[in-house]
């Protein structure tokens, strides 16, 4: 199943998406945005994928998708935390900053939480004061989850992923080291973050 959010206010409006990306049809009549899906997926989701189902067999015909009409696919959230999965970027990015890699970052990961409240979409311009500022992108792997409780096992998380997708994590490395040195984490450095058009389901 894929889902996306056309441009609509500021939480976009909720279509299901052909598993070819050619076409969509809207999702209203169940649920009207990505964020209220989320909120009541146990209720939501079979409805869902049922719509994508008649849109793929054609008993739905929809209309033509076009990227440049999306937001991100949930265009802000609740919680954001970024993680690093790949500690050799993060060997080479503390290098080009002339900054050592602390033996803990194999065993314990590295996340800090950065800012939710406005994602963009595939085609929006990434907004920044000046390219002095090193403007830079990242790609990256989007895990999007219900509630998950305090403590939780890793195992146990799992049940509560519920969607995927891929972005660009904008960074601007000239900035970042002066405001690491005050060491209070990303702040003016991390701009928003760019989504592409859908998001799906896992499985």
């Amino acid at each position: 199943m894929k889902l996306a959010s056309l441009k609509h206010g500021r939480d976009g409006k909720l279509v299901v998406v052909s598993k070819d990306l050619s076409k969509y049809v809207s999702a209203e009549h169940i649920v009207t945005t990505m964020q209220a899906a989320l909120d009541n997926w146990a209720e939501v989701e079979a409805d869902l994928k049922a719509l994508y189902d008649a849109l793929q067999s054609g008993e739905l015909t929809g209309e033509g998708f076009d990227p440049a009409l999306c937001d991100a696919p949930l265009p802000r959230s609740y919680h954001w935390v970024d993680g690093s999965a790949y500690v050799t970027h993060v060997e080479l990015v503390r290098k080009a900053r002339g900054a050592e890699l602390p033996p803990s970052f194999w065993t314990d990961p590295l996340v800090y939480m950065g800012a939710s409240d406005a994602f963009i979409g595939p085609h929006d311009d990434v907004l920044a004061g000046s390219e002095d500022w090193g403007i830079d992108f990242e790609a990256e792997v989007a895990v999007i989850t219900d509630d998950v409780p305090a403590g939780v096992s890793k195992m146990g998380a799992q049940k509560h992923i519920k969607l995927i997708s891929i972005l660009n994590d904008v960074s601007l490395r000239n900035l970042i080291p002066a405001e690491l040195a005050k060491q209070f984490g990303f702040y003016q450095s991390k701009p928003q973050t760019a989504f592409c058009p859908r998001i799906c389901d896992p499985r």
